[in-house]
């Protein structure tokens, strides 16, 4: 049994889903086929497996204009190499990563009679989906062996275009859970936030950073760590600059994952402020920062967004706030850092569901079940 990743690119450092997929569904017996493994968007991690690795230009530059539209779905011309090299490392199965990037090997796999899966993420079932051509291209996957969905909104969204019910099936990705919920300590005066994730519109950085800026007017003693970078990291170091946060919020920009566990320990709250891009759509799909957040017993302080509220329990595992107001967002901030005893409450709850429905271990088992990968 051989499975075959098809992902745009190899080491996005916000893509640790991909890597656990590539490395942990089918260990010593998956193949990878992309488009780009360079800097600066992706090669911040490898995997140890057979791979092919081609981008449209080089197709050109080696003669194969004719067929580098290919890489553009709806054309059901086969690039041979990419033919040769699933035949050559005897592919039984293909995992396509996001919607819009592996259509245009449905064809292939289906000339070669290979199963086809194909997983849906965020932008590729939000922004995407406005447009009338991703609409016609992805009722293709009617032919495909099934569509895997990280949350409850994709299914229903993919289902209302005219995709198959049966062959939609919901499975958030999971993440690494510590085997007991993680014990912190109460007595420092200063209370530290964390944020993870790009800073792009969807993440809504600066309405984060607002409502974290009116809860230290309330309560000083609070310090925010933010992971990432991304088109908004200049209006972050503004909005940093014009409130005078610099002592208050650390920017560490983009980290491998090593580096975010380490701090979530220090952590005290999480926080993410996601919201649909107002000028594209775009959308979240199941933050993996946040699950990342409960499987380390943090409470989470977010938004009603997307999956965000099938995994976070208002509440119960954490807080959350309407799309765009940090106002109460704020409000909520300054609650936890004022109460030690909810900060262990909520964030031990939201360890148990991270345990209980979002581990990597449960994914992986779902995953192979699904696409038969024993």
């Amino acid at each position: 049994m051989s499975l075959a990743v098809i992902a745009p690119q190899i080491g996005a450092l916000s893509e640790t889903f991909i890597r656990r997929h590539m490395e942990d569904l089918l260990p010593g017996n998956t193949v990878v086929v992309t488009s780009s493994n360079s800097l600066p968007y992706s090669g911040h991690w490898d995997v140890d497996c057979p791979k092919l690795i081609f981008n449209r230009f080089s197709l050109i530059e080696k003669g194969f204009g004719k067929i580098a539209k290919t890489f553009f779905p709806g054309y059901p011309t086969f690039y041979s190499p990419v033919k040769q090299f699933l035949c050559k490392q005897n592919v039984n199965v293909i995992l396509g990563e996001y919607l819009n990037y592996p259509i245009c090997w449905l064809p292939l796999a289906q000339k070669l009679g290979i199963p086809f899966f194909a997983h849906a993420h965020g932008m590729d079932v939000s922004t995407l989906l406005r447009q009338k051509k991703w609409q016609i291209e992805y009722l293709r996957y009617n032919q495909a062996d099934a569509i895997i969905t990280v949350n409850e909104i994709q299914r229903q969204r993919l289902t209302e275009l005219g995709l198959k019910a049966e062959k939609i099936h919901v499975i958030p990705c999971g993440v690494k859970v510590p085997f007991q919920s993680f014990v912190r300590n109460n007595q420092q005066e200063i209370i530290r936030c964390i944020a993870v994730g790009r800073m792009v519109a969807k993440k809504a950085p600066l309405l984060m950073l607002d409502a974290f800026r009116q809860a230290t007017e309330v309560y000083p003693d609070l310090h925010l760590d933010y992971i990432g970078t991304g088109s908004l990291f200049k209006s972050v170091q503004k909005f940093i600059q014009s409130w005078n946060l610099e002592q208050k919020v650390t920017l560490h920009g983009g980290q491998p994952n090593q580096v975010v566990l380490k701090l979530m320990k220090e952590a005290d709250i999480f926080l993410q402020h996601s919201m649909t891009d107002p000028k594209t759509g775009d959308e979240e799909g199941l933050p993996v920062g946040i699950l990342e957040a409960m499987a380390y017993s943090l409470p989470v302080v977010s938004t009603y967004h997307a999956g965000i509220p099938e995994a976070v329990k208002h509440g119960e595992t954490g807080l959350l706030v309407e799309e765009g107001n940090s106002k109460k967002m704020a409000e909520y901030l300054i609650t936890l850092a004022h109460d030690a005893h909810l900060r262990v409450q909520m964030g031990k709850a939201g360890w148990q569901r991270a345990r209980q429905n979002f581990s990597c271990e449960l994914e992986a088992e779902q995953l192979r079940h699904l696409m038969g990968l024993k």
